[in-house]
């Protein structure tokens, strides 16, 4: 079984990693909107490289494409309606672009941080620091630029929180990745 753990976690980046069963790293792809596309060719470049990697690894419905549920909340304030409504319009692509060739499982944000990293509040530095320490070949640092302020090198947690989505399909609880499932039938 492989799963593609997927960080749909805001619209400038989002990462795809492909994890196998030994919990090895195969590939992964991090897609940046940077403005000079429309969202929905932004939306159309996510799924064609979900297509590619159904394609390369040769996916089915034993496989599994993970991606987190959408917060209502962030910690006591209800989210950003254009966050949310972001975030539904790409899940609802993939679910309907995918549904027919492989598994989708929704996954709570704290459940996978609870399982991969041992909290639930675990943060985006614990995710950064478990891929650094179990994925050494894999290079998080992105060069972010600024209108207002100096350049600067930062962490791809988005690909962190995507590799760890592919390991908890792989060590999670089966019967709560099953009661997750979200293709449409």
């Amino acid at each position: 079984m492989i799963v593609l753990g997927i960080d749909l976690g805001n619209k400038s980046r989002n990462a795809i990693a492909v994890i196998n069963e030994s919990h090895q790293l195969l590939d992964y792809s991090c897609q940046l909107y940077d403005g000079s596309i429309t969202v929905w060719q932004h939306r159309k470049n996510i799924c064609n490289q979900i297509q590619n990697y159904i394609n390369k690894y040769d996916l089915t419905k034993e496989d599994y494409i993970i991606f987190e549920k959408i917060n209502l909340f962030v910690g006591s304030r209800v989210s950003r309606l254009v966050n949310i409504t972001s975030l539904a319009f790409i899940q609802a692509t993939i679910i309907n672009e995918f549904s027919d060739k492989i598994t989708i499982v929704e996954v709570n944000v704290q459940t996978w941080k609870n399982t991969v990293l041992g909290s639930r509040s675990a943060t985006k530095e614990d995710s950064v620091n478990y891929v650094e320490k179990n994925y050494h070949k894999v290079d998080l640092d992105i060069f972010v630029l600024h209108k207002r302020k100096a350049d600067e090198i930062v962490k791809n947690n988005d690909l962190s929180d995507a590799i760890c989505i592919g390991v908890f399909g792989h060590i999670g609880d089966k019967k709560k990745i099953l009661d997750n499932i979200v293709n449409y039938t």
